[in-house]
């Protein structure tokens, strides 16, 4: 079937062709030397045959996680009792926002320490007041005013302090909210958290798993026969079962050092920009990597080729009176090249333009 489709579109082409202008483009003189006409010789495109690494692909398997750098767990800081859980998974979330409160005898005592602070530091206030006041009268000296100056500072920090920790914890009567600490998408909950349950933070884990989904990273699995294949900066293209029709490029931006004992295998990372937010933790993603083996090897554009009668053929050319159908040994077509074993040497020249009508020319 192939063999007759090439020679259909060999007829087709010559039909054409011969509709231009320049009704012969090859020809044979009266000596039976194959000649190209100067117009079809001032319309070849001629590429060398260079040697080069051949290519290769490597399929691994491999899923969508949130970009490490841009991922943030969420812990308490007190122990306490949940009392509202006010997210759930998947749920996008700004900055500042509240995702759970909980009710803590420790935050009580943050209350109390601001109503604390706020006492010492009116006192002292109010002290520095009647210290500068006497001064006036020369009732005080300069020293106790500088003291006095001294301690209003101290207070003011403590209450400053005590301000901060407050706004940290989210303090309100006895009561600890838990704010979300970036814009993005709450990505896990702990399962072992419910309202209404108490808990002690260095026990219970992080509540919530927030991340930025602007950036997803692919975690691959490459098996142990394999890792040898694998570089940091080698190319990847990635195709999701959620979007057939898509193909990501991307570079492998690090590899683990480690094998995982139960399968094996080392995990490989590729990070994705992801502005349309479409790419999803979880999703199932195949990755090829591009790699050399070191072997080297003539190449040309696959576009050159020409498949006649199970054998395949390229036009080389050296001159408009030297032009050769020369069967070729393909041992690989990958990315636009044809890696060739046999039947071409580095720099001759094939024609990877009108190619077969001159083949078919020559085989007249």
């Amino acid at each position: 079937m192939k063999k007759n489709q090439i020679v259909a579109g060999i007829i087709l082409i010559s039909a054409c062709l011969a509709c231009q202008s320049h009704k012969e483009e090859a020809k044979v003189n009266n000596n039976d030397e194959f000649v190209l006409s100067d117009q079809l010789r001032k319309e070849l495109v001629l590429v060398p045959a260079t040697v080069e690494n051949i290519a290769s692909e490597l399929e691994l398997t491999g899923k969508i996680a949130p970009f490490e750098e841009k991922q943030v767990k969420v812990s308490p800081l007190v122990d306490g009792v949940i009392e509202k859980i006010s997210v759930t998974l998947g749920d996008f979330v700004k900055k500042g926002q509240t995702m759970a409160i909980v009710h803590s005898s420790e935050v009580a005592d943050v209350e109390n320490q601001i109503v604390g602070a706020k006492s010492d530091y009116l006192t002292a206030q109010k002290n520095l007041q009647v210290q500068q006041d006497l001064f006036k009268s020369g009732l005080s000296s300069e020293k106790e005013v500088i003291i006095a100056k001294n301690e209003l500072l101290k207070a003011e920090g403590e209450l400053r302090r005590a301000n901060e920790i407050a706004g940290i914890y989210g303090v309100k009567n006895s009561f600890y909210t838990v704010k979300a600490p970036i814009d993005g998408y709450i990505v896990d909950v702990n399962r072992n958290i419910s309202e209404k349950m108490a808990y002690r933070e260095g026990d219970v884990g992080p509540f919530f798993s927030v991340a930025d989904l602007s950036t997803v990273q692919i975690i691959a699995n490459v098996y142990e026969s394999d890792i040898a294949k694998v570089k940091k900066g080698y190319d990847v293209s990635i195709r999701l079962v959620a979007y057939p029709d898509r193909v990501y490029q991307g570079k492998i931006d690090k590899i683990n050092n480690v094998l995982d004992p139960q399968t094996r295998t080392m995990q490989v990372r590729i990070n994705l920009a992801n502005p349309e937010r479409i790419l999803k933790p979880e999703m199932f993603a195949k990755v090829t990597v591009s790699y050399s083996n070191n072997q080297k090897i003539v190449s040309i554009p696959s576009e050159s080729i020409i498949f006649d009668k199970d054998r395949n053929y390229v036009i080389v050319y050296k001159s408009s009176k030297e032009v050769e159908a020369r069967r070729v040994q393909v041992a690989k077509v990958l990315d636009n090249k044809a890696y060739i074993f046999g039947g071409l040497a580095e720099g001759e020249k094939v024609v990877v333009k009108n190619q077969l009508m001159i083949y078919n020319a020559l085989n007249n």
